[in-house]
């Protein structure tokens, strides 16, 4: 027994045993709004009905509808690039062109098909809209020539904050079978563990991964410290059940990605503002569904009554049935059977229905998510624009600054590590900033363009006024301006020429403008001079003029 283990154990199993509530909450919300997702107090088997409660399925579809948004809205085409944060070091040509270098090559890491981006951020976008608190982690493979971005059951997580309020020590529960340990730590495991791998293979035993800072556990430990070099985390893999260590090993960043939608007070989880508010209204929709469903089955196939006396058996009401009755010579079968008249509800209950759907469409914020319709102006195009913008940044700005940006920034951290950019070729300027990244969505493009529009307004304007007034034209910077507009139209930056380029396109044109007026200036002078020597030699003729004598 590792006594470093069996301290990290109970440190993790009064985590789990902390959380166990909001697990619970999660799993109600789950099974009202996700239920492929609905087994946090509960386990799932190979072909459960994970829907088999539910009445209506609009709030499922409202958040499928909000999950898949996230991608569609946030991460289509380039939508990141890598940014120092300061305009005048990223509008600097040299720099412009290496960042965008480290862009394009730092997109084809993440968008390797081996990386498996798009399905962890997919799975990682539903675990967002339905509990506020999805868990990824960034990776390398086993051969080390690729990204692995994963995602986590929250239920299997729990983790703590530190002084800034920022996540840097997570536990997860990962059971594995003792074959697989027997694979991946031959030599650090218990017997216990050695001897179920050759008699039963598919035994379980619970295993722990750990994320810590490095001091918390090795803080006194000098040949620790110089064994890690540095590197401000430890990752560390625990037989719960024996209580050792399996495997350790430094990291240079924190690799887990826990981002957090709403929290409350000092709760290390987070809360999902739409699955919380939504929530009254989708167990009240239920409700209506169910009895709906029940009125609307009265209202097709209506309940009978009939007399006991002449009615043998029950009334066979099916297709080619037969129904034997008692039936007085004058007595009909009318009189013997009655039908129950539907309710005048239903149509009630319908309207109810439809209310409490847009209240769960609002929740999920379905009559906002959409872009506006195109308009007749431009100014009413972008009036519209800006009131999406403020109608939609609640929800795209937590998933920017909280889940996109520490994921990017891990990724990218890592891959400096691995030696993945050509650092030799980086501007001196670059390799003294931190690096941080610029997302390019439908709203910031369209936000880009305005300086497009600026600029072409402002030029119209100043070329009507000059007509009136030449110097309004010194009025406005047009190198800048021109600029802007033109990085306003997403131009790549190996476009633009480095500072030394632009001076000495200028000094040349300097050079060209001078001697083409000093060409003007002798061409003038010379015929300045032939027209006064013909005006002298006519003077000459007509004896208005002496002619110069001649020495002798």
């Amino acid at each position: 027994m590792d006594s470093r283990a069996k301290e990290l154990v109970t440190i993790g199993d009064k985590l789990f045993a902390k959380k166990q509530q909001w697990d619970s909450l999660n799993q109600e919300v789950a099974e009202n709004i996700y239920p492929m997702r609905a087994d946090f107090t509960q386990s799932f088997t190979l072909g459960d009905d994970f829907s088999a409660d539910l009445m209506d399925s609009y709030p499922v579809q409202a958040r499928e509808t909000l999950g898949n948004t996230i991608a569609a809205l946030l991460r289509q085409g380039d939508w990141f690039a890598v940014k120092t944060g300061l305009d005048e070091i990223d509008e600097d040509p040299a720099n412009a062109r290496w960042l965008e270098y480290a862009t394009n090559h730092f997109r084809r890491l993440v968008y390797d098909r081996r990386a498996n981006f798009v399905r962890s951020t997919n799975e990682a976008d539903h675990d967002w809209v339905a509990f506020g608190n999805p868990v990824l982690s960034v990776e390398e493979s086993p051969d080390r020539s690729h990204f692995l971005f994963r995602t986590w059951h929250p239920k299997e997580c729990a983790w703590m904050l530190n002084q800034v309020g920022k996540i840097d020590h997570n536990q997860r529960n990962m059971p594995m079978t003792a074959r697989n340990m027997k694979l991946r730590w031959p030599k650090t495991l218990h017997k216990d563990v050695v001897q179920a791998a050759e008699k039963d293979p598919s035994k379980e035993f619970r295993v722990r991964h750990i994320v810590l800072p490095f001091e918390e556990i090795y803080g006194d430990d000098k040949a620790k410290r110089r064994q890690y070099k540095a590197n401000p985390f430890c990752s560390l893999y625990i037989d719960c059940d024996h209580q050792e260590v399996l495997g350790e090993g430094p990291l240079p960043v924190f690799n887990y990605i826990i981002p957090r939608w709403r929290t409350v007070s000092s709760f290390p989880q987070a809360f999902s503002p739409a699955a919380i508010n939504s929530l009254p209204d989708v167990r009240m929709l239920q409700s209506l569904a169910r009895i709906l469903l029940e009125q609307g089955e009265k209202a097709v196939d209506a309940p009978m009554f009939a007399r006991g006396e002449i009615f043998r058996d029950a009334v066979n009401r099916y297709a080619g049935g037969l129904t034997y009755v008692d039936l007085e010579a004058d007595q009909k079968i009318q009189d013997a059977i009655f039908t129950e008249q539907p309710s005048s509800g239903l149509s009630f209950g319908m309207e109810m229905k439809q209310d409490v759907r847009n209240l769960i469409a609002e929740a999920f914020l379905l009559n906002k998510i959409m872009l506006p319709p195109q308009q007749k102006t431009a100014f009413e195009t972008q009036a519209r624009l800006e009131e999406y913008r403020r109608a939609i940044l609640p929800f795209t700005g937590p998933i920017e600054s909280e889940y996109h940006l520490p994921l990017l920034d891990v990724a990218f951290q890592m891959a400096v590590r691995n030696n993945a950019f050509k650092i030799d070729e980086m501007p001196k300027a670059l390799s003294e900033a931190d690096v941080t990244f610029t997302f390019e969505g439908p709203l910031n493009t369209a936000e880009g363009r305005q300086n497009v529009q600026a600029f072409q307004e402002s030029l119209q304007i100043v070329a009507g006024a000059a007509q009136i007034d030449k110097t309004v034209a010194t009025l406005i910077d047009w190198q800048k301006a021109t600029k802007d507009a033109v990085r306003g139209t997403q131009a790549p930056a190996d476009w633009f020429n480095d500072e030394q380029t632009q001076q000495d396109a200028a000094d040349q044109q300097n050079t060209v403008d001078g001697l083409t007026q000093a060409a003007a200036a002798l061409k003038g002078g010379a015929d300045v001079g032939s027209s006064v020597a013909d005006a002298s030699l006519k003077l000459q003729q007509a004896g208005m003029i002496q002619q110069p004598s001649v020495a002798a």
